[in-house]
């Protein structure tokens, strides 16, 4: 079984042998939880970080939930808790070709299987943020019901000098849902301006 300690140590060596070198490291959800683990480790390569809606971390006690279980949810219970309009996430898989459905089964496989024990976090991560020695910009969904801003407010609290920057309008993916109100925030932090 892989654990998501192991796709952290592939995409380091990974970096290494494309030689990235003052690189900013972005990630989402689950990409955010890989980047974060990733900055635990080796900071090396990379300049900056931004994580969008991050899982990975446990931050609330043993028997509070502070990612929302969307393997139990219906699709429709789903689009309403991870975007902030539910009809941006719908998607007509009938009409996708076979390749895209296969590429999307192979995502949500690997997201189970690198994700479902213990559910979305790695129990150790939360004690090692404080390593993550470059500049870090959280964004978060300001409606995101998957994991809230209050859940983003904990990785701010346990990143050194890390922002929390809300995206009115937007649920879980923010850089689909106001792509531009993104753009503008990683811009102006890649750029130095915040």
């Amino acid at each position: 079984m892989g654990v998501v300690d192991d796709l952290a140590y592939l995409y380091l060596d990974l970096a290494a042998e494309l030689g990235l070198d003052d690189t900013v490291l972005v990630g989402a959800c689950f990409g955010g939880w890989i980047a974060a683990e990733i900055m635990v480790r080796s900071t090396s390569r990379f300049s900056r970080l931004v994580l969008v809606d991050p899982l990975g971390a446990k931050f609330g006690g043993r028997d509070e939930r502070d990612i929302t279980d969307m393997h139990a949810l219906s699709r429709a219970e789903y689009l309403k808790l991870a975007w902030a309009n539910p009809t941006n996430g719908e998607v007509d898989f009938a009409s996708l070709p076979e390749s895209e459905l296969a590429a999307i089964v192979r995502g949500r496989e690997a997201f189970a299987l690198y994700g479902w024990k213990p559910y979305m976090h790695n129990p150790r991560l939360k004690r090692w943020l404080h390593r993550i020695d470059r500049p870090t910009l959280l964004v978060w969904g300001a409606e995101d019901r998957i994991v809230t801003p209050a859940y983003g407010e904990g990785w701010r609290q346990a990143i050194p000098g890390a922002r929390l920057e809300l995206i009115s309008g937007a649920g879980h993916f923010p850089h689909w849902e106001q792509p531009e109100a993104f753009v503008d925030r990683l811009a102006a932090f890649v750029e130095g301006n915040r």
